[in-house]
């Protein structure tokens, strides 16, 4: 999530006025990077169907103009304890649409003294490293972008991109797994199941390749390369549970066990297909082309 957070700053250079606040906003994100501080997402809403614009948290401004105060609920936030900075989508007074925010953890505590609580330590199936809590805001301190009310401007510039970063972590997985099984299999003569199921996966391994290739020709090419990019990461996304699904069946039972990498592999690329945007939302948006 760093380079991905990173970018919305980096994409609205590009259209963005000269005004002060969002030079010195600039400044201070990149510098921060510069430093070694990360940073993360807290942006996930229950309820949301993984939509930011479905966002319920309410955003109240504070003294300077992009001071703020968020209050509401969150979950996924990824990197929680290791990320400095957190970005998250929130509602101002008298807006229409959400916007983007960061909060700073430093010295934050999580017990709701200093206006964060964490509800839930995460203890998903897989993406176990991940810190992914849940937490209730309650007049959070936190900063407003200084490019208010363009969302989606941003998203448009930079959604292409992201989509790239989360896939591209699961493309990984996948070569690793089909690497450390090749010199598995090769242990010992293969049977005809082995022989069968290691030739469709490495096929299917082959359209996922593909399909990544072409999300980076996307986004190479294109200004807003959303909808390519969503078509190859829901592909990537039901190939690399197939490939995994493949692997185990050929290597067998030993794959079951927590000494295997396997299993945590297997639940690693399931993550794919939830993560912004999560199945229902990604096939929605993919058949409004068709609707329109």
């Amino acid at each position: 999530m760093h380079p991905a957070v990173l970018s919305y700053w980096l994409a609205a250079c590009e259209t963005t006025p000269t005004d002060p606040h969002w030079v010195a906003q600039v400044k201070s994100v990149f510098q921060s990077a510069n430093e070694g501080h990360w940073w993360g997402t807290l942006t996930s809403e229950p309820g949301s169907g993984g939509d930011v614009l479905q966002s319920k948290t309410r955003a109240q401004p504070s003294s300077a103009p992009t001071d703020y105060q968020l209050t509401g609920i969150k979950h996924f936030g990824s990197g929680s304890g290791i990320m400095t900075y957190m970005v998250t989508a929130a509602l101002a007074d008298n807006d229409v649409e959400p916007d983007w925010f960061f909060i700073d953890m430093r010295n934050r505590a999580w017990d709701g003294s200093d206006g964060l609580r964490m509800v839930a330590e995460w203890d998903g199936q897989g993406m176990t490293a991940t810190q992914s809590h849940a937490f209730e805001m309650k007049e959070l301190p936190a900063t407003r972008i200084a490019w208010p009310g363009h969302l989606l401007d941003i998203v448009s510039r930079t959604g292409g991109f992201i989509g790239c970063l989360f896939t591209s972590v699961i493309v990984g997985i996948v070569d690793a797994a089909i690497q450390t099984a090749d010199k598995q299999l090769r242990q010992r003569p293969a049977t005809a199941f082995q022989t069968v199921e290691w030739t469709r996966a490495q096929s299917d391994v082959w359209l996922l390749e593909q399909a990544y290739e072409g999300m980076l020709r996307a986004v190479e090419s294109q200004t807003d390369a959303r909808h390519e990019v969503l078509l190859g990461k829901t592909a990537i996304a039901e190939l690399a549970e197939g490939i995994m699904t493949r692997i185990c069946r050929i290597c067998g039972g030993s794959t079951y066990s927590r000494r295997s990498p396997f299993g945590f592999w297997f639940e690693d690329v399931r993550a794919l297909g939830f993560l912004r945007p999560p199945w229902p939302l990604a096939y929605e948006t993919l058949s409004r082309p068709l609707l329109d």
